[in-house]
């Protein structure tokens, strides 16, 4: 339907005259007419009965009248949800994330941006970097933090930084807390828990094997973050993660990292990513604002320097 014609009967049907509305409106009481004749022709239906100066609406007319503040209700109500979203009141934004950045997400990140914009939530999904492309490809999630993602049409990159190198790391009161680095031959000989093959760490410390012409068998395989730093912790062994991945148990003393000789020359980034074309709201604006801002892989002072051309975001 026109929305002239419906403005035009609105106002007609409230002053009960198409003078009336005239004065109203500044619009000559023959154009008006001419709309509601129209809406009429089109709807196949009398809208309202002339009565000398004035009209009534018949009950298809009063029909339209209600239609038509029921449509203005709805109108409100969205340009009010439109609103609150621009002012980010309310909302959903989702994340999906290597299990090695969940301290680092959510203690300088997430809570930060709940605390500013308490009304959006926040889904958190954790996979390896595989998984996390996939979701995002597939418009699972929103934003996507990965190690080493491959340059791809299909994939943005927000933010791209190099990632620390690992260590190993290690209960400092057990036994191989005396150790102040790690060669390949003292890491042949310590119990190892390491991340299963799907997992990029993994793969860096397969480089670290090529460089020591070494190969490590794991005690423990597994595919959790917190099951590594559990064996660690319980003096049986150790694990190779970078610092930022047991930065709290760094800071309070029950672990300790131990740098390792001989580390791969080969650079590791830590790529902040979402897919090509994806709408980027403001919730994913203000989350990516404050990952960039707030994590500390992101803000580690060797890290200050530009990254390597390699790495350079295309």
């Amino acid at each position: 339907m026109d929305n002239r014609a419906l403005k035009y009967f609105e106002a007609v049907a409230k002053a009960g005259s198409i003078r009336g509305a005239s004065e109203k409106l500044h619009v000559a009481p023959s154009a008006i007419s001419r709309k509601i004749v129209q809406l009429e022709d089109q709807l196949h239906v009398q809208l309202v009965t002339r009565l000398g100066r004035g009209v009534t609406l018949t009950e298809a007319g009063k029909e339209l009248t209600q239609y038509i503040k029921e449509m203005q209700v709805k109108e409100n109500e969205f340009l009010a949800f439109l609103s609150d979203m621009q002012s980010m009141k309310t909302g959903t934004i989702r994340l999906a994330t290597g299990g090695g950045f969940i301290d680092d997400l959510i203690l300088n990140a997430i809570s930060r941006f709940s605390k500013k914009f308490p009304g959006v939530q926040v889904k958190l999904d954790v996979c390896g970097g595989d998984e996390i492309i996939r979701k995002l490809r597939e418009e699972q999630a929103d934003i996507g933090l990965v190690l080493n993602c491959p340059t791809s049409p299909q994939i943005d990159f927000l933010h791209r930084e190099i990632f620390q190198p690992l260590s190993l790391v290690v209960n400092p009161y057990s036994e191989f807390g005396q150790l102040e680095q790690c060669t390949g031959e003292t890491l042949d000989s310590i119990p190892l828990a390491l991340l299963d093959h799907s997992f990029s760490i993994r793969q860096i410390v397969s480089q670290i094997e090529d460089s020591h012409g070494c190969e490590l068998w794991p005690t423990l395989e597994c595919n959790s973050f917190q099951a590594l730093k559990l064996f660690a912790l319980s003096g049986a062994g150790g694990t190779l993660l970078p610092e930022v991945c047991v930065d709290r148990e760094l800071k309070n003393g029950s672990l300790k990292a131990i740098p390792i000789t001989l580390m791969p020359t080969e650079q590791t980034s830590v790529d902040l990513i979402m897919r090509h074309g994806h709408e980027k709201t403001v919730s994913i604006e203000k989350m990516t604002q404050e990952i960039i801002k707030g994590m500390t892989v992101f803000n580690i002072a060797n890290q200050a320097e530009p990254i390597k051309k390699e790495l350079a975001i295309t």
